[in-house]
């Protein structure tokens, strides 16, 4: 590199590093949108660049939360301790009742919105209990550590801090543990500095990747959080102030806007502690109450509770909400509670280790989490500016309540407690209304299910209205020779059994079970297929007599074993329930089904047939059953006297998405499963082995499991095309010529 290179490189190089940390962000954020916008979906290359920053972020965090509570304890004395503990303690179930409020109140800005989804494995997973003795009792903090249990993380290491109190000799341990604790805090400020990298690679591949649906739908989620942001840092934290102390409201936000807004331009509130500090002194020198005491107790509560949950950190919890809205399974209010006592001892963590944890615990699908991070490039900033208010406002609450200065005035807190709750349900109510006229919430996967076709050219096909006549030579001519005599292959199907067999807007007969029945015929050697309208009851019948010669998808029955030969299955069932989403939570577990009186089941076949089954799993429970052979009058509202409908999940799904107000549910923690395989005669074994091998060379060539990916999870149901870039849609590269006359779609 020659001189002039060098100089070149020197001035990029030092005008970068002059830009602050924040406009540094700032560039980043902004380039990799643009390199997004310019790549569109090739971006995704970047993916392992911004995997290995949110990595690196969340590597110290831990460390730093041990070395920061024992260090934080441990250096106060035994007086200094309890005062301080008492108070903050009072104070810190204060901050987070108010922030709890707020988080459990917006939820409720969140416009109505329908939303199902086809059939998930997620659906099936246990739901992790709440096992308060497992997530706050360590039996081994090594074990907490590595698998980054939080709070039983926080109370080890606050027991450690609480113990080298009365530790003689404690300066000793204490100075290595600051040595240890600046170099954690140097490694972190190492990879902070990382940060307009990281967030290039995240932008890119947001801008890139992301749909505009996507975005939309998380403007919900900026608009509620900002809302929220702005409700704790400007009206209920400084009220807190005003209610119990000399100081005015006017004169509480005025010492904090430089110090909150460096704290949001920066999204740091690290960078801003010793001016929250400096601020509160200044507002207690005004009205003369700054003594030795107050300000050492600034001095101390400040960077002793920057390690605890506070507002700002707690304020993120409200995307546990909103992602369970988005699924379209708000949480009851009953999984509150649970969400918040755990949540208040894992946000000692950081959020990106919380939230994950968080998610499990309400059963909410840990999939949604991945939205969380290009969130933060807005959130954060609003984050830090309630961190930075609630730490200000400890500051003066905690000075005042170790040197008697607060005052008590029953007039004053009742005011400020009427204008906190006119002012959150002004915010809850207004929000509503705003993101009820911006926000589109049409629900459309319904059009999605009844535009879905055979992913392949189809076979020439004939669906009968009727059964055809009995075959002359069943049990004679073997099944093979006959099919191939035939040159057709007649294949029983339920009209209704979605997404195994239904018709599409375009009254084509579709579903999982005609592409496997196309890739069978096509296998036979034979050129057509015939559809045979059947039943469940009738299926062995017709099989018998050549009606039909096979039923794809067929669970397997004790009940049906004497009377037709199976393939080896080919899909692993699981039955749930559909209920009207009002009531899920009635049928989520096994135990809640069991405490409920008269119930009345409708199941898709005959009482007798798996009748006693469905009581042995379901246990001591007053129910009635009936058989419905087609879900379609429970979803379309004519049997209002069934309570729930027993079917396979995967039916039950497809189901929810024409009719979005039902929901599905599989009970815990015993699953109900019945694999299915391709039933065929008991008089046909030269079929029933050709369907068994064809099925194992399907299953490793992976068609099967395509086929299901597609028809019964949904993977790729939705055409989309490629994501506008400018690289393709601008500058041409990448993009196929269209023919004359065609339509570019």
């Amino acid at each position: 590199m020659n001189a002039a290179e060098q100089g070149l490189r020197a001035g990029w190089y030092g005008a970068w590093r002059k830009l602050s940390l924040s406009t540094r962000i700032i560039v980043g954020l902004v380039i990799g949108a643009l390199v997004g916008l310019f790549f569109g979906e090739s971006a995704a290359a970047l993916q392992p660049i911004a995997d290995i920053y949110i990595r690196l972020m969340q590597m110290t965090v831990l460390p730093y939360l041990v070395l920061a509570l024992v260090i934080g304890i441990g250096q106060l004395n035994a007086s200094e301790a309890k005062r301080l503990a008492v108070r903050m303690c009072g104070l810190l179930l204060l901050f987070w009742i108010l922030t709890l409020l707020v988080v459990g109140a917006m939820p409720l800005a969140f416009p109505q919105y329908r939303n199902a989804s086809f059939f998930a494995h997620t659906l099936t997973d246990p739901r992790q209990a709440f096992a308060f003795a497992d997530l706050y009792f360590p039996s081994n903090p090594f074990h907490a550590l590595a698998n980054a249990i939080v709070p039983a993380v926080v109370l080890f290491t606050s027991a450690i801090g609480i113990a080298l109190i009365n530790v003689k000799g404690k300066a000793q341990v204490l100075s290595v543990l600051n040595v240890a604790n600046e170099a954690v805090v140097r490694v972190t400020r190492f990879v902070v500095g990382l940060t307009p990298l990281g967030v290039l690679a995240i932008a890119a591949v947001a801008a890139g990747t992301m749909e505009p649906e996507t975005l939309v739908r998380l403007e919900v989620y900026f608009v509620t959080f900002g809302v929220a942001a702005v409700l704790l840092a400007f009206v209920m934290l400084p009220l807190a102030v005003t209610a119990v102390t000399p100081f005015s409201y006017r004169e509480v936000v005025g010492v904090a806007k430089d110090a909150l807004l460096t704290a949001f331009i920066a999204n740091s509130v690290f960078i801003v502690l010793p001016l929250l500090i400096e601020r509160a002194r200044e507002l207690m020198q005004r009205h003369k109450l700054l003594t030795h005491e107050a300000s050492s107790s600034a001095e101390i509560i400040v960077p002793i509770l920057f390690n605890f949950p506070n507002a700002g950190r707690l304020l993120t919890l409200l995307f546990v909400p909103f992602a369970a809205w988005l699924v379209g399974a708000p949480l009851p209010a009953w999984d509150y509670p649970a969400l918040f006592l755990a949540g208040v001892f894992s946000y000692f963590a950081k959020a990106q280790v919380a939230l994950p944890f968080l998610m499990d615990l309400v059963a909410v699908p840990h999939d949604v989490f991945q939205l969380y991070i290009p969130t933060t490039i807005i959130t954060g900033k609003f984050d830090s500016l309630v961190s930075g208010m609630n730490l200000l406002v400890f500051a003066l609450l905690g000075s005042g309540a170790m040197t008697g200065f607060l005052v008590f005035d029953p007039r004053r807190i009742v005011r400020a407690l009427v204008v906190v709750i006119l002012a959150l349900v002004v915010a809850v109510i207004g929000t509503r209304a705003f993101l009820a006229r911006t926000v589109d919430t049409t629900y459309r996967k319904d059009e999605l299910l009844k535009n879905m076709h055979l992913q392949r050219e189809p076979l020439p096909a004939v669906v009968h209205q009727t059964p055809p006549p009995a075959t002359p030579g069943v049990g004679v001519v073997p099944a093979l020779e006959r099919i191939r005599a035939r040159g057709t292959l007649r294949v029983g199907y339920m009209e209704d059994l979605m997404p195994y067999t239904f018709v599409n807007a375009r009254g084509e007969l579709v579903g999982f079970d005609v592409e496997l029945a196309g890739r069978l015929a096509r296998d036979l050697g034979v050129g057509r297929l015939e559809f045979v309208p059947t039943d469940w009851s009738s299926m062995p019948e017709l099989l018998a007599n050549g009606s039909i010669d096979v039923m794809m998808s067929v669970p397997y029955a004790v009940y049906w074993l004497r009377d037709v030969r199976y393939s080896v299955p080919h899909i692993e069932g699981i039955f749930g329930f559909v209920v009207r989403d009002e009531r899920r939570h009635d049928f989520a577990t096994l135990d809640e089904i069991r405490q409920h009186k008269g119930l009345k089941i409708g199941i898709p076949v005959s009482v007798d047939f798996m009748g006693d089954r469905i009581r042995a799993y379901l246990g001591p429970v007053d129910v009635t059953y009936v058989s419905r052979p087609t879900p379609r009058e429970f979803f379309e509202g004519r049997r209002p006297d069934i309570d729930a409908l027993f079917v396979r999940a995967e039916v039950g799904s497809a189901w929810s998405l024409l009719y979005p107000e039902y929901s599905v549910v599989v009970p815990q923690p015993v699953l109900y499963k019945a694999p299915a395989g391709i039933a065929v005669s008991r008089s046909s074994p030269d079929l029933a082995e050709f369907v068994n091998n064809w099925l194992v060379i399907q299953q490793a060539s992976g068609d099967v499991q395509r086929a299901y990916d597609y028809w019964v999870l949904g993977r790729g149901a939705e055409e989309k095309k490629p994501r506008w870039s400018i690289l393709r849609d601008v500058l041409g590269v990448g993009r196929r010529p269209v023919p004359p006359g065609a339509v570019e779609k």
